[in-house]
């Protein structure tokens, strides 16, 4: 009995919603991708970021895009995966609790250091200013492959179907 109970439950979890959902943009009235109610343009737009007029060319684009686009926006921290999405979330929170009740006296005496110690401020602020320049390189650097990736993807749509723009 208990087995069948679990395997409901696992099946009503990850059983198929609709994660993915055509919609007409605001602007220009094209077709654009959404992920779980979040417009991700990527799956959909040309190198122009104009988003296609024809419903079937835009899920065309979204069935092929899809999980390259997802692991990109994975890398650049935007969107999660659906493991850590459903089934990470728990343990992250109670290892959180646990982790940040234990560093807090740390964190309290930084937070002193740093507002009384102007040598101590300057150094981590300039450490902070580093870490994200390193983070925005990287992204830029993901946000130019996957750039790549769709003129890749536009030219061999061309290819396919000369007709299409």
């Amino acid at each position: 009995m208990e087995k069948i109970i679990s395997l409901s439950l696992c099946l009503l979890l990850f059983s198929g919603c609709a994660v993915h959902r055509l919609q007409k943009a605001q602007e220009g009235g094209g077709y654009l991708a959404a992920r779980f109610g979040y417009v991700i343009a990527e799956y959909t737009v040309d190198l122009d970021n104009k988003a296609p007029q024809d419903f079937n060319l835009a899920k065309a684009r979204l069935k092929r895009r899809n999980d390259t686009v997802e692991k990109y926006y994975i890398e650049m921290g935007q969107i999660e995966n659906y493991f850590q999405r459903y089934v990470g979330h728990f343990p992250k929170i109670i290892w959180s609790l646990f982790a940040n009740t234990i560093k807090m006296p740390f964190h309290i005496f930084s937070e002193y250091k740093y507002e009384h110690n102007e040598a101590y401020r300057k150094k981590i602020d300039d450490l902070d200013a580093r870490q994200k320049a390193r983070e925005e390189e990287r992204i830029n650097k993901l946000k130019s492959e996957l750039r790549e990736f769709i003129g890749k993807d536009l030219e061999e749509e061309k290819q396919l179907s000369p007709a299409v723009k």
